[in-house]
C-alpha cells in the first residue's frame, strides 16, 4: 500500500508556487498602477507599465510611431508568443508525455479499477503507485496554465494603459489645435493690447454683437480645424486598421469618438483616466470630432467604431484552441478519473471563449486584436508540435521494427 503524502506533498508545492506567482504578477501589476494621465501640459508622460513601454517603442520603430497601431499588437503578439514558446513546449510535451504514459497504463489501470472498485481508498493508493511509476504527472498541466493566465492579466494592464495614453495624446493634440487656432484668429483681428495680450479669447463671455460674431466663427474654424487635424493621415493613421475606426475603441457598437464620460473613466471598460479637463472644454474642443458623421464610423449616423468581427473570431479560435488542445490530452482509464477530467476539459472548452468573448466585446479593439492573434499563433504551434509528434513516433516505430511498411 502506498503512502498518499506523496501526492499530498506534491499538490502542496503546486499549489504553494501557483499562490506565489499569483502574488508576484499582482505586486507587478500593483506597481504599475498609475491609469490616469493628465492634459494640463504640453506634452502627455508616456506609460509606466513596462508591457506599454515595449508596444510603444515597438510603434515607434515601425513607420516612425505613425503606422497603425493595430499592427505593432500583431507584431507584439507574435515576438511575445516566440518569447513564451519554451512554456507553450513545455506544456505539451506534458501532455504528450501523459498521453503515451496513458496508453501504457491503461491496462493496468483498468485491472486495478476490476480489482479494487469496492476499496476507493486502495484503488486511489495503487493508482498514484502507477502514475509515479510512469511518470505520469497529474497535475504538471496546472503550472503553464497558471503562468499563461498570469502573463494574459499582466498584458491586460500594458493595454489599458496604452489605451488611456492614447486617448491623452489625441485630446492634448487636438487642444493645441484648436488654441492655436483661436490665438491666430484673435491676433489677426486686433484683440491684442500693446503689450501683447488678448483682449478677448474663446472662453470670456463676448459684449457686443461684433464680438459675439466674431467668437463664434473663430469658435467653427478652430473646430473644423481640430476635426481636419483628427481625420489628417499622421493622426489617423495611428488608430485606423481595416475595418476598425479607432483600434483604442472595442470593435463593436461603441463610439469612435470616444466622449468625455469614456476618457475620464466614469463610463467604459479598462481605460485610463484622463485628469485636467472639464466636459464643457472638451466638448467645446472636440465638438465636430464626435459628431460621428464626419468622425466616420458604421450604421445609423455613422455610431459603430467596429463590425464585432474580432470577438466573433476570438471566441471561435478560442474554441478550436481549446479543443486542439484537450484532444492532444489523454483521459483517465477509471471511470471516476474519466468523469472528473472529461468535466474539466468540457468546461475548459467552454469557459474560455466566453471569457475571450467578453474581453473582446468589453474592452478595447486593440486587446481583442492581441487575443485573436495569440490564438492563431497557438493554432499553428500546436499543428506543428502534432505533426512533430507524428514523424518521432513515426520514426520510433520504425526503428522498433524494421520490417514495418513506410506509408
Amino acid at each position: 500500500m502506498v503512502d498518499l503524502r506523496f501526492m499530498r506533498r506534491r499538490k502542496a508545492q503546486i499549489y504553494l508556487l501557483a499562490a506565489l506567482i499569483a502574488i508576484c504578477c499582482l505586486m507587478l501589476v500593483a506597481c504599475n498602477n498609475d491609469i490616469s494621465y493628465s492634459v494640463t501640459g504640453e506634452n502627455v508622460s508616456e506609460p509606466t507599465h513596462f508591457m506599454a513601454k515595449f508596444m510603444l517603442k515597438l510603434n515607434n520603430a515601425i513607420e516612425g510611431g505613425h503606422g497603425s497601431f493595430g499592427w505593432t499588437v500583431v507584431l507584439f503578439t507574435v515576438i511575445l508568443r516566440l518569447i513564451l514558446s519554451p512554456l507553450d513546449i513545455w506544456q505539451k510535451v506534458v501532455a504528450r508525455k501523459n498521453s503515451k504514459a496513458m496508453e501504457r497504463m491503461r491496462p493496468q489501470l483498468e485491472s486495478l479499477q476490476a480489482k479494487y472498485g469496492e476499496d476507493k481508498q486502495r484503488l486511489q493508493q495503487e493508482q498514484m503507485a502507477l502514475y509515479k511509476k510512469e511518470k505520469y504527472s497529474t497535475m504538471g498541466m496546472c503550472l503553464p496554465t497558471i503562468i499563461t493566465l498570469v502573463v494574459f492579466f499582466i498584458v491586460f494592464a500594458g493595454f489599458r494603459q496604452m489605451v488611456g495614453y492614447q486617448f491623452a495624446k489625441d485630446y492634448r493634440a487636438s487642444l493645441n489645435t484648436f488654441n492655436e487656432s483661436i490665438s491666430e484668429q484673435i491676433e489677426e483681428k486686433g484683440y491684442i493690447d500693446a503689450d501683447g495680450n488678448g483682449k478677448l479669447d474663446a472662453y470670456d463671455v463676448p459684449n457686443s454683437p461684433e464680438d459675439i460674431a466674431f467668437l463664434a466663427d473663430a469658435l467653427d474654424k478652430a473646430q473644423t480645424e481640430v476635426l481636419n487635424a483628427y481625420n489628417s493621415d499622421e493622426q489617423r493613421g495611428m488608430r485606423k486598421w481595416l475595418w476598425i475606426h479607432n483600434i483604442f475603441v472595442g470593435d463593436n457598437w461603441s463610439k469612435a469618438v470616444p466622449d468625455f464620460a469614456t476618457v475620464t473613466g466614469q463610463k467604459g471598460w479598462a481605460t485610463s483616466r484622463l485628469t485636467g479637463i472639464t466636459k464643457d472644454e472638451y466638448e467645446r474642443v472636440m465638438a465636430k470630432v464626435l459628431d460621428n458623421k464626419q468622425a466616420g464610423g458604421y450604421g445609423k449616423n455613422g455610431s459603430w467604431n467596429g463590425l464585432l468581427i474580432l470577438p466573433v473570431l476570438s471566441i471561435a479560435l478560442s474554441f478550436l484552441s481549446t479543443k486542439l488542445l484537450s484532444s492532444s490530452q489523454a483521459p483517465a482509464a477509471s471511470s471516476a478519473d474519466a468523469t472528473a477530467q472529461g468535466s474539466s476539459m468540457k468546461a475548459m472548452q467552454w469557459v474560455m471563449p466566453i471569457m475571450m468573448g467578453v474581453f473582446g466585446l468589453l474592452y478595447s479593439g486593440a486587446f481583442a486584436l492581441y487575443m485573436f492573434t495569440s490564438s492563431l499563433v497557438a493554432i499553428f504551434f500546436q499543428f506543428v508540435f502534432n505533426i512533430i509528434g507524428k514523424l518521432i513516433d513515426r520514426s520510433r516505430e520504425k526503428k522498433s521494427n524494421p520490417n514495418i511498411a513506410v506509408r
